[in-house]
């Protein structure tokens, strides 16, 4: 059996019962994707103290986007776009605009596994994805992650050995990569220290690439313009091999 069940798995609580369940993180974010955008735009991601604004073209013409803030959990309010535009309306451009151009937003509030599992697998269970590794959003790797499970374990199901290879070959690469977004969060987004935030683009963007052995994405830092009147000057991060909308 394949425990696939996200990541309030039952069966990771009926199967792993002394296993520490997800604990929320302390981060509001908010995902939407706009229209058809006719302006260019590249892969970027802004940061001010506690809060990020991230931007990515789509192969359609779209764009979508993502924030996020440091608070408590709360109840959803009623109208979450404007929660987004109060919060990031002032940043700088093109952030206000792909908040008005977006019509529906979602919202969570983050949570992972903090703690990792010493096994994915219980005799002829083995669990897949979130239910095995929840990780936060900071590398974008959540959904890879459960796909490179799905083949791991395609591919060795019929061996003997076949659960225990793929706990052996998923396990350490899977809670190597949910350590380093974590850790990128702590020191992107959740950071709050001022002058840690100005700086802090080239020390994430090693984390992310020695983790994912991608050195064509290490980033680089450049001060992003502030919206006349607004206190916001983030610190914008790029990607150039994605300016093209191919990443």
């Amino acid at each position: 059996m394949v425990g696939a069940d996200g990541i309030r798995s039952t069966v990771r609580r009926l199967l792993w019962p002394d296993a520490a369940g997800p604990v929320r993180i302390g981060v509001t974010a908010w995902r939407g994707v706009t229209p058809a955008w006719d302006e260019d735009i590249i892969v970027a991601i802004s940061w001010d103290r506690g809060a990020e604004f991230g931007m990515v073209p789509l192969a359609d013409g779209r764009v979508y986007w993502f924030a996020a803030v440091n608070t408590e959990p709360a109840d959803s309010a009623v109208d979450e776009l404007a929660q987004v535009r109060a919060r990031f309306g002032s940043w700088h451009d093109p952030i206000p605009a792909l908040i008005s151009a977006t019509d529906t937003v979602l919202r969570d509030d983050l949570a992972c596994l903090d703690e990792p599992l010493t096994t994915y697998v219980k005799g002829r269970v083995a669990l897949l994805g979130d239910a095995a590794h929840a990780m936060t959003p900071n590398l974008g790797q959540g959904a890879n992650q459960a796909l490179e499970d799905a083949v791991v374990l395609a591919a060795v199901a019929d061996r003997p050995d076949g659960l225990a290879a793929y706990d052996r070959q998923r396990r350490p690469r899977s809670q190597r990569v949910a350590k380093a977004s974590r850790t990128i969060g702590r020191f992107g987004q959740q950071l709050d220290n001022p002058i840690a935030v100005a700086s802090h683009g080239d020390v994430l963007a090693g984390i992310g690439s020695s983790v994912l052995r991608s050195p064509s994405r290490v980033a680089t830092s450049a001060a992003a313009s502030p919206r006349p009147g607004s206190r916001h000057a983030p610190t914008a991060t790029r990607w150039p091999q994605c300016e093209s909308g191919r990443c």
